[in-house]
């Protein structure tokens, strides 16, 4: 009987230690802790305040109330990357705890807590990493994972919360944020406006902006746009149509969701220094202000981008914001959505544009280039702590992920896309959800098998590769790429020539080597002239030659379009020549009258100039083609085109001559150039003739710096202005000085200086650049933004060809096998042209 009794002690023992036993934290936001958290605690909401004061440098006092629904299980971890010294006194339920930070988390133990109803008090100091502090105002981006970065938070998509919000600012400021005002005074110099409470929203997606607004209430549509631009002329003139564009995008996605837009207001702010295009924040969406502030000749390629970049957050408000995906390995879920649907909004507001064309160029380049390289992935991506969540954006899920998703429509038929689609948003609303979630939604809908389809196109990653050839009265396509069964369901089309007939059949199948039969007196089937196949297709002799020669002659742009891309591709995998490949666009850069088509031949013409000629390749061939594209410049009466071209003339000029013209246009000398011009555009020449006219470069940045009249811009030139400096120890320091988090916090800024840095006519002495910036890709992915390790990458590297500078690539990866895969995927993505140049050389 004592030997029971023992045991039953020892047991006790053993369970009243193993209760005691610390809570293990884990830096980020850990997948599994997520799950246990969620599982414990509901029904969220937090009550903020934040002191803030003029001097961007002073401390921002803060406090947060945060009560939620315990189900009386274990501690609790809230979530908090700061120091110790952030966090001044923590209550939980009217009871002072001795918190701290214990790898980014402060842990609430289980015994202060109780079964039910609990509020956390703390009283800290905000910290400043994402709170992006500028001399005269401040903004908030928490995407994907970065709310704890500012205050204490259960920092997950799938713990949606209420909020309140009350802000102290200085008197004359403005401000905005998701929920509408309740009380707005002046009290002892300082302005103190409440918000009223928000509607469930997940932390990413709290937001606000403070400082020097003007602001603009639009009566008829009830929006509120916040901007810093100070020319007047030019927000009247563009503040209508970003209202009626935001209007229209709200109109189509209520008629073709049937749910009314799902949040209390709407407001935007225009942020000059804001990190990308813009961010979905509901009731306080914030854009960079370049993107929606357009020049008065703006092209109608940069006129389409603003509505697609308005169209796109506006989705988000249903599709992310609404619905919300569970865990950011499905952000492309929300992504897919915002693009797929701006691509249907913007047509009725640009009736001349043809849209095939536009979602074909608008989508399938970019996705090329990054499924092409050694560091492609699948559109989901598995993701073990949100601490690495900004690694899963790029194009595979802004720019592939639409072209499959135009894809299952086609595979569903649009009537039963739509009613699934709706279906999901009505299912999940205010809620979180996974793209099986959606997939088990649209499979209840068809007869269709979309495992294979969901396996070849989401779950997996690269492209397909496929060849044709035409022998006697058969075409036959064979997929490359198709081991494991891999088929990558999608119509491909082939124009028979000779017919002037389409010939499409589905790729639904393993066996494409069986061959479509056509009528024995066909010559030559040319591959995808819709635009829709997604994938390389290896031409063969006759359908590269036919397109080189007919281009000219072809009527229907999306045929054309399709053509330059296979083309680009061929060139790219070495079958096409350098100069076959110039040959061909210089023919056409200065005959093609479709502006957006333009643009794109542009581009690439641009990558070829730069990356696949030596300097003195470049000095020869340049005196013509400048000639050839400055005479259409001058003679061009469409403006559109016209500044395409101009865009690239300054891209590409190297003769004397050429930066003469340069240079007098930039004087406002040269009377017979009519094009109109803004700020921006004295601005860009003047960094490319600082660049080409060393000894005139301090001169020429000095006096753009004094034309300016915007105070932001002038404070960006003078950023950049080492990045061009003549004197290599000016561009030394300056790289030097970026090695420092609190110099790169504008990242936009920074993106620009590097491209300078590394401009092609700058690369033998930023070699020496490559090797430190790769060694600092972990950091920067710590303490920037989502986007800004792939931009410092592709702006450290987008310049150089040189064999040597493939040579600190893959010695960087050779000597860091440890390295995150994520990262080393962004690598290769960002140096994949560079090792293509070297494979052609």
């Amino acid at each position: 009987m004592n030997r029971y009794k023992l045991l039953l002690v020892t047991l006790v023992l053993v369970g009243i230690i193993s209760c005691q036993k610390e809570t293990t934290t884990i830096p980020g936001v850990d997948q599994q802790m997520a799950e246990d958290r969620k599982s414990r605690i509901s029904d969220i909401h937090y009550s903020l305040r934040f002191t803030i004061p003029e001097d961007k440098a002073s401390s921002i006092n803060a406090l947060i109330e945060i009560s939620f629904s315990f189900s009386g299980n274990g501690d609790v971890q809230l979530d908090f990357k700061e120091e110790q010294d952030h966090l001044i006194e923590t209550s939980v339920n009217d009871q002072v705890i001795a918190a701290t930070i214990e790898n980014e988390h402060i842990v609430i133990p289980s015994d202060k807590l109780v079964e039910g109803e609990n509020t956390v008090s703390i009283d800290f100091i905000a910290g400043d990493l994402s709170l992006n502090r500028n001399e005269e105002y401040l903004y908030t981006l928490l995407v994907p994972a970065r709310a704890r970065t500012v205050f204490p938070v259960f920092d997950q998509p799938d713990m949606k919360a209420t909020y309140t919000l009350e802000l102290i600012i200085p008197e004359e400021w403005e401000a905005v944020a998701n929920g509408p005002v309740d009380t707005d005074k002046i009290e002892s110099g300082k302005r103190i406006i409440n918000y009223k409470e928000t509607k469930p929203i997940s932390t990413y997606l709290f937001a606000f902006a403070a400082g020097k607004f003007k602001k603009w209430a639009d009566e008829a549509t009830g929006m509120t746009m916040y901007y810093r631009e100070t020319d007047s002329i030019k927000v009247a003139r563009n503040a209508p149509e970003i209202f009626q564009l935001h209007q229209s995008s709200l109109e189509w996605l209520e008629e073709y969701t049937g749910i009314l837009y799902p949040f209390q207001k709407f407001d935007f702010a225009l942020i000059p220094t804001f990190q990308y295009g813009g961010m979905e924040h509901p009731g306080a969406i914030f854009y960079r202000e370049r993107s929606l502030m357009l020049d008065d000749s703006a092209s109608v390629n940069q006129k389409l981008r603003r509505a697609s970049l308005i169209a796109h957050e506006t989705a988000h408000m249903w599709f992310g914001d609404l619905v919300t995906m569970k865990w950011f390995d499905d952000v492309w879920l929300k992504e897919v959505f915002a693009n797929f649907m701006a691509a249907k909004m913007v047509n009725p507001n640009f009736p001349e544009v043809n849209h095939d064309l536009r979602f074909l160029l608008a989508h399938y380049p970019r996705a090329y280039g990054v499924d092409r390289t050694d560091g492609s992935h699948p559109i989901q991506q598995p993701l073990p702590n949100l601490e690495d969540a900004g690694s899963v954006y790029g194009a595979i899920i802004y720019q592939k992920a639409p072209i499959v998703m135009r894809n299952l429509e086609t595979y569903l038929g649009e009537d039963q896309f739509r009613s699934g689609i709706k279906d999901y948003l009505n299912k999940y609303s205010l809620g979180n959800a996974t793209w099986d979630n959606l997939i088990e939604i649209m499979a209840g809908l068809t007869e269709q098998d979309l495992n294979q389809w969901n396996n070849d196109w989401v779950k997996r990653g690269q492209m397909p590769v496929l060849t044709s050839s035409l022998i006697e009265n058969r075409i036959t396509t064979t997929l490359e790429n198709g081991e494991n069964n891999r088929v990558w369901p999608q119509n491909i089309t082939y124009r028979i020539i000779g017919q002037g007939v389409d010939l499409t059949f589905p790729s639904n199948t393993g066996d494409l080597s069986k061959g479509v039969i056509i009528d024995h007196d066909v010559n030559k089937a040319i591959p995808n002239p819709d635009g829709l196949m997604y994938g390389y297709h290896q031409l063969n002799n006759d359908q590269k030659q036919f397109m080189l020669s007919s281009m000219g002659g072809l009527e229907d742009p999306v045929e054309r379009a399709s053509y330059w891309l296979m083309l680009w591709e061929s060139f790219l995998n070495n079958n096409l020549s350098t100069d076959e490949m110039m040959l061909a666009l210089k023919d056409h850069v200065v005959k093609e009258k479709n502006p957006l088509i333009l643009s794109y031949i542009s581009g690439i013409l641009q990558s070829l100039y730069w990356h696949y000629y030596t300097q003195d390749e470049r000095v020869n061939i340049s005196p013509e083609l400048e000639d050839e594209i400055f005479s259409r410049v001058m003679n061009e009466a469409d403006i559109s085109l016209k500044r395409t071209l101009f865009n690239l003339y300054q891209s590409i000029v190297l003769s004397t001559g050429g930066v003469d013209n340069l240079k007098l246009i930039w004087n406002k000398e040269l009377k017979a150039f009519d094009l109109p011009l803004s700020d921006r555009d004295y601005e860009g020449m003047a960094y490319e003739l600082a660049l080409r006219l060393p000894d005139e470069s301090e001169t020429i940045m000095n006096t753009q710096i004094k034309r300016l009249n915007n105070p932001d811009s002038k404070d960006r030139m003078k950023f950049i202005q080492p990045a061009l400096s003549p004197n290599p120890s000016d561009r030394d320091a300056f790289y030097e000085s970026l090695k420092d988090p609190d110099n790169r916090s504008i990242e936009p800024w920074v993106n620009q200086a590097l491209s300078f840095l590394h401009h092609p006519m700058r690369v033998d002495h930023s070699l020496k650049y490559i090797y430190p910036s790769l060694e600092m890709i972990e950091e920067i992915q710590q303490t920037g933004d989502i986007f800004f390790p792939k931009g410092w990458l592709d702006n450290t590297l987008g310049g150089h060809s040189s064999s040597e500078a493939v040579s600190e690539v893959r010695k960087f990866i050779n000597e860091n096998p440890n390295l995150p895969d994520h990262l080393k995927n962004k690598i290769l993505q960002s140096a994949d042209l560079l090792f293509r140049v070297s494979l052609k050389g």
